[in-house]
């Protein structure tokens, strides 16, 4: 199958299990990212002071396979057990700790970071297939039967026996209801945002815990961030990132980002109960597409002869491991419409 293309847009973990499968059996794959970097919301902001893991906090895994994957991440080294001291908000109980800006679960599982950083949970899946970073894709258009021409802002690219799109649920409506009505139920998905704030302070707060779930309603998850052992020469500060609530988020959408990291941040000072230190860095990061509240409740949707798919976390949950799941079978159902 290697003189058939298949392009996937969006190198966050669906795309990147979607193109390592398909690899492995030797198609050929070509994967358009709109950011410069890989991971999607296993995201890592690198700053002067250390790095925050600013999207995904941490993973669990439930399916035996998924568990496996992070067994494979451990054994390179790109992943780790973390075990925080965990501080529960009155809220708690009605809100389930947040794996990521997406969600959590089963918070009595055994939870994962990536290692050093979240982004680099990634690292099994990376193999010399092409990565076009920096390319938002725009329109899928038909060229034949059986290809497909991908538009960016500055020219097209293909064509292409296969797509697989793992953009968030809007995002990949707007580019595939236009190909075909089997698309359409993309829209009842429901995603909601999140923003994120990542703190250094210049001491390590005078608490007893690492993280805090749901401390505050506007607040769902607090939690020590990032490695900054490579800070050797600096005094290291202690790195902080919040995720604010869902409702919260939304209700602030469009608010200015400085507005949003100094409320949030006297939103911490109180549900801390403790003089926090003093702040030598904040910045605030708006994830319009952060966490699925109704998911599509299928692992995939395919139409155009099996050759357009849709993948995501959105498909199945708001997990990582959905994610990771959606990506594979969306692959596997792309090998299938290869080959029939």
């Amino acid at each position: 199958m290697a003189a058939i293309k298949i392009a996937i847009i969006g190198a966050g973990m669906a795309g990147l299990k979607a193109a390592a499968t398909l690899h492995r059996v030797g198609v050929n794959v070509t994967v358009f990212e709109k950011s410069r970097g890989t991971g999607g919301r296993l995201a890592t902001r690198r700053t002067e002071f250390g790095d925050f893991n600013h999207g995904a906090q941490y993973i669990t895994a439930l399916h035996p396979d998924f568990r496996a994957f992070l067994h494979q991440a451990e054994n390179r080294k790109a992943a780790h057990n973390w075990n925080p001291n965990l501080h529960r908000g009155a809220l708690a109980h009605l809100h389930m700790p947040s794996q990521s800006v997406t969600d959590g679960n089963a918070a009595k599982d055994i939870w994962y970071q990536g290692a050093p950083q979240m982004n680099k949970l990634i690292t099994p899946l990376l193999a010399p297939f092409e990565i076009c970073k920096q390319h938002r894709i725009t329109r899928i258009e038909t060229a034949g039967p059986r290809n497909f021409v991908l538009h960016d802002l500055d020219g097209e690219f293909g064509p292409f026996g296969g797509v697989i799109v793992t953009a968030p649920a809007p995002q990949s409506a707007e580019l595939l209801q236009p190909l075909a009505a089997r698309f359409d139920p993309i829209a009842d998905v429901e995603m909601a945002p999140c923003w994120a704030v990542m703190i250094a302070f210049a001491k390590p707060l005078p608490t007893a815990f690492d993280a805090m779930i749901h401390p505050d309603p506007a607040i769902s998850w607090a939690a020590r961030s990032g490695d900054h052992r490579h800070l050797i020469h600096k005094p290291s500060p202690d790195l902080w990132v919040l995720h604010a609530s869902s409702e919260w988020s939304r209700d602030n959408l469009e608010e200015d980002k400085e507005r949003i990291a100094s409320r949030l941040l006297d939103k911490l000072r109180a549900a801390s109960g403790a003089k926090l230190p003093d702040v030598i860095s904040i910045d605030a990061h708006r994830w319009r597409y952060a966490r699925t509240i109704t998911p599509l409740g299928r692992s995939h949707l395919a139409g155009m002869n099996g050759r357009i798919i849709a993948a995501g976390d959105w498909c199945l949950g708001a997990r990582v491991e959905a994610a990771w799941r959606s990506g594979k079978c969306a692959a596997h159902a792309m090998i299938e419409a290869l080959i029939g």
